[in-house]
């Protein structure tokens, strides 16, 4: 395969923005991609092996039929039959919950239709959440329904599966609790998940009370551990820190992702945002130094990319600096040989981000991720120490279960008692350690050398199958269950639906072998709620505030307490083996923005959402730098073998601009063997999807390893990336490249102070020459949308929440590398300057709702037409799908059904794949193009209901799924008709422009141009924008 990353010349590298590598490189891939729109292999169906899948995908997803092997016991699941006071079939009613992930709640409101959950969403009033939330939660409602979830109660026998009722487990726990009693727990351990659960926490004291010579685990495969002991380190006792982002002037990032991996990423995306509207006020300046492109590092004013395992190193030099400055010293004298690295640009940007930090005093915050070791977080809290952000805009509060050792320790802990045959029984409460422990410690042989074994999971998993008992687990939405957000903040999850499988919780569980048989879900949390409560203020009697909190999702005040405590850590802080950097590649483990762990590698709608760097779905592609690939001889998709301490790891390459030179990323979480027929099962011959990163991850290196050994391999595995799709022809092409600019408009805060209009200046001055009248206006409403790029972090929950309210199909990798992806929001990212060290741009685009819509003139059948409140309004049984609109859509926002994903649907074993869906929206079938409509049905039911109460319709009433998700607040819907709206105001902010306004089609979207804030230092002289920006006005 020919390179994808020669070295363009300086002026191409430097012209714009541009897509890809291959893109810059102009590479016969590229050229290839860029043939005419209608391709004769799009217009056939897949061939081979890839139909099959194909199919299996369909099944799984939600899309075709697939739920074999039903429970042959009744099952309630259709609609309830029985009038209840109060509700009105058809209406769908809300409810507050709560999802716990890692040991952290986020705050949830169900969408709840005749007694099934159809839809999540943040809700608005938990003080995390604020109605925001993250791809995760949103795509949880598609796990409860997912037909690969566990059915029954089942044993294995050397591999083979018995089925077993819950009487039949009742009776081995009532025999199981005979034993424990007797031998007070002496062999007996279990080995839970993280939970912040503090009903969870009752039930686990209670049992090492009842059984004090048990022994309990906890073990997340994902931790912030490190954190925690960077803060024992420095401050004698663990602590959790919190981040005050909207007070935060200067933002230091060190290998931290806090816009969207960080616990509090919902929350901090918005305080973020809220700085970024140069308008409204003085910017923050966001500082990014990682191995790993992330969306942090993307939407950094200022990213230095270097090897994770040098982080450390240049933490100790920015504490050098930042102490030097302090003393008084200059920004020149702080650094004795700092003449000797003038030219670097590392010294370059450590010695501006050390001075930024200095000049902004008490109004910074230094940061570091969960990647690097306890004495990289030692000195993040010197720093913040030392800059008086400690107490400001960094805090502090006690870490519940101070006691309990590492996710690291424990594990090996456990693995080193199993190892030695002390223990006979375990108990698995969720997790999948068989699959993702460290894989120098075999965990799944040692799982077997236990006389019983019990996994609680949802899925029968690759540790289900190991153990003797296998026990389904209720979803989150069909259970009881409490928890607590990263800030303390006590949080109630109730059931919206009955166990659709018979799946009982962890409380349930423990209950039972505590001999606690008609203890159920809800007296345990209502316990738990009033043990919490009865310490916070609050107004009415216990019953009045669990019907609050209940009502609310969450109990006020319940936050932990902020503390002041007092460095005990040395100056100077102990080497670390990975505090200083390694000679060889190193590999560096990340946590997929998608599937986390891989505990959702079976979610079709997280499988198929393109990662937001690298565009790739249905994989993990390993991505090295331009310049590494070079060096080795890697290109995109090529098959390589990764080899670290001696275990080997074929996996593909994808070439990343950005990525730090020697260095490597994996993402975890891939290469299941037992997730299901979306993730891979491979007793019933599906291929695993993706590579297991796990395979390479020892006890002794989680986050990152060096001595990497890479090998490419004969061959390419073909990655699904969506980047560059919908590049049309060559000739369209071109006239992209020409107008990307125009796309994508930016400036610095010093630009938009002297030309606030300079996004303005980007248009051709085009008369409008209309050949047709425009459509009737509705005086009455004019829908419209904004999206400030200056706000939107990409995090990708826009795409999800579309997904899951419109009823949008999965269709699989094999799809989607021929370009049939059926997203109606994506996600544009491009990349400006040089491949080793880009800037990153990326603009969310849906239909755009064209007042003159170039798709209307040509349907021959006015499938698609305007709306009486002038909306481009699809007529779904009218669509004969000629694909004429889509062809003539500018914006390539149309999507087209190729087969009939939702065939299946009829057949009478799915009823369960049916409750999915949103009732309100129509769910297409073969043949007919589809869009976004900006949720119109959302937008009729809140005008129904204005006008049967006799009013008007909200200002801020109607919110259509995308602007209801986004975290950081930056998609704004409303009617342009009133100027009080904040739509129309963002519509008439002088950063706001429509794409291609030249082409005369009058979007309803309007984009507010990103503002960057750099620093002065580290900006390079141009006059690019300025010098557009004084002319060209549209007329």
């Amino acid at each position: 395969m020919p390179s994808l990353t020669p070295n363009p010349s300086p002026a191409k590298a430097d012209a714009g923005y541009w897509r890809s590598l291959a893109d810059l490189a102009g590479s016969p891939e590229w050229q290839e991609a860029t043939r005419p729109e209608f391709m004769p292999e799009v217009d056939s169906a897949p061939e081979g092996p890839s139909r099959r899948r194909f199919l299996q995908v369909m099944g799984a997803s939600v899309a075709l039929a697939g739920a074999a092997g039903c429970s042959a016991r009744e099952e309630k699941l259709i609609p309830l039959s029985l009038n209840i006071p109060g509700q009105t079939p058809g209406t769908p009613k809300l409810y507050a919950t709560a999802m716990d992930l890692g040991g952290y709640a986020q705050g949830l409101i169900a969408t709840s239709y005749d007694g099934r959950p159809i839809k999540i969403d943040g809700n608005p009033d938990h003080p995390l959440n604020r109605g925001g939330s993250l791809p995760a939660s949103l795509a949880s409602v598609l796990e409860l329904y997912d037909p690969d979830r566990s059915r029954s109660v089942a044993r294995f026998d050397g591999g083979r599966k018995n089925h077993q009722t819950w009487d039949d487990f009742a009776a081995f726990a009532r025999t199981l609790a005979d034993d424990l009693k007797k031998s007070q727990g002496k062999t007996f351990r279990i080995l839970a998940e993280a939970s912040s659960s503090e009903a969870l926490a009752d039930l686990r004291g209670r049992f090492l009370a009842a059984y004090p010579q048990a022994a309990w685990y906890e073990y997340e495969p994902v931790s912030r551990d490190a954190e925690r002991a960077g803060t024992t380190l420095a401050f004698g006792k663990p602590l959790r820190v919190h981040l005050n982002v909207e007070k935060a002037d200067v933002i230091a990032c060190l290998d931290e992702e806090i816009l969207t991996a960080h616990p509090s990423a919902v929350r901090y995306a918005r305080e973020f945002a809220a700085r970024r509207r140069p308008e409204d006020g003085p910017m923050n300046r966001l500082y990014a130094v990682e191995s790993v492109f992330s969306q942090t590092g993307a939407m950094a004013d200022h990213r230095l990319p270097i090897r994770s395992d040098r982080i450390g190193e240049f933490a100790s030099a920015l504490e050098a600096e930042v102490r030097g400055l302090l003393a008084g010293g200059t920004k020149a004298e702080a650094h004795p040989d700092s003449a000797s690295h003038q030219e670097s640009p590392e010294a370059k940007f450590l010695k501006v981000l050390a001075g930024d930090l200095v000049e902004h005093k008490g109004k910074g915050i230094v940061a570091v991720g969960p990647r690097q070791p306890a004495e990289v977080h030692v000195i993040a809290h010197r720093l913040n120490a030392l800059l008086g952000n400690a107490g400001t805009t960094v805090t502090y509060s006690a870490e519940p279960n101070p006691d309990r050792p590492s996710h690291r320790e424990a594990i090996a802990r456990l693995a080193g008692e199993l190892e030695k045959g002390g223990v006979d029984t375990l108990l698995i409460l969720g997790g999948n350690p068989a699959y993702d422990a460290p894989a120098n410690l075999k965990f799944d042989r040692l799982i077997e050398k236990t006389k019983k074994s019990v996994h609680l999971a949802l899925y029968e998993d690759e540790t289900s199958r190991l153990c003797n008992w296998h026990v389904p687990r209720a979803h989150y939405l069909e259970t009881w269950g409490d928890a607590r957000s990263f800030d303390g903040t006590y949080t109630v999850a109730q059931p919206l639906i009955a166990p659709l499988h018979g799946g009982k919780s962890p409380l349930e569980l423990l209950a039972l072998l505590l001999g606690e048989e008609a203890a159920d879900g809800q007296k345990i949390v209502r316990a738990a709620f009033d043990r919490v409560a009865k310490g916070i203020k609050g107004e009415g009697d216990a019953e009045a505030r669990w019907r609050s909190a209940l009502d609310g999702g969450f109990l006020p005040g319940s936050a932990f307490e902020i503390v002041k405590p007092e460095l005990a850590a040395a100056k100077s802080t102990p080497k670390s083996e990975k505090t200083g950097a390694s000679e060889g590649l190193e590999l560096v483990f990340t946590a997929d923005p998608k599937l986390h762990d891989g505990r959702f590698a079976n979610n079709g709608w997280l499988q198929e959402l393109p990662d937001y760097i690298t565009k790739v779905t249905w994989d993990n592609p390993a991505l090295f730098g331009p310049s590494t690939a070079a060096k080795y001889g890697i290109t995109d998709g090529r098959k390589i073998r990764l080899t670290v301490g001696g275990k080997a790891l074929i996996a593909a390459a994808n070439v990343l601009p950005g990525q730090a030179e020697g260095s490597v990323a994996l993402a975890l979480g891939y290469g299941r063997t037992s997730a299901g027929a979306v993730g891979g099962k491979t007793t019933e011959g599906i291929e695993p999807v993706g590579f297991n990163a796990y395979a390479l991850r020892a006890i002794e290196g989680m986050d990152f390893v060096s001595g990497v050994k890479v090998e490419p391999l004969e061959g390419i595995y073909p990655l699904a990336t969506t980047q560059d799709h919908h590049t049309i022809d060559p000739l369209g092409t071109a006239e992209r490249e020409h107008r990307l600019k125009e796309l994508v408009r930016e400036g610095t805060a010093a630009e938009f102070a002297q030309h606030p209009e300079f996004a303005k200046g980007h248009g051709h001055g085009v008369p409008e020459l209309p050949l047709f009248d425009p459509p009737p206006s509705n005086d009455a409403h004019r829908w419209g949308m904004a999206i400030d790029m200056s706000k939107c972090v990409g995090c990708n929950a826009c795409v999800v929440a579309c997904q899951s309210e419109n009823n949008i199909p999965v269709v699989g990798k094999e799809q989607v590398l021929m370009g049939r992806e059926m997203h109606w929001l994506r996600i544009d990212r491009y990349f400006k300057g040089s491949p080793e060290d880009p800037e990153v741009a990326h603009q969310p685009v849906a239909c755009v709702q064209c007042e003159n819509a170039p798709c209307e003139q040509v349907c021959p059948v006015a499938a698609t037409m305007h709306d009486n409140d002038g909306l481009n309004a699809m007529v779904y049984n009218r669509c004969v799908g000629t694909r004429y609109c889509s062809n003539n859509c500018p914006f390539k926002v149309r999507r087209f059904n190729f087969f009939n994903y939702h065939k299946g649907l009829e057949q009478a074993n799915n009823e369960i794949q049916k409750l999915v869906y949103n009732p309100e929206v129509t769910v297409r079938s073969r043949g007919v193009m589809e869009k976004c409509t900006y949720c119109t049905h959302r937008i009729q039911a809140v005008k129904i209901q204005a006008k049967n109460e006799n009013r008007e319709v909200g200002l801020e009433e109607i919110t259509p799924a995308c602007a209801q998700a986004c975290p950081s607040k930056a998609i704004v819907f409303g009617d342009l008709n009133r100027r009080e709206s904040q739509v129309a105001r963002d519509h008439a902010n002088p950063r706001s422009y429509t794409l291609l306004d030249e082409l005369n089609v009058k979007p309803r979207t309007a984009h507010l141009a990103r503002i960057r804030n750099p620093h002065p230092d580290l900006t390079e002289p141009t006059t690019e924008t300025r010098t557009e920006a004084t002319h060209g006005h549209s007329a």
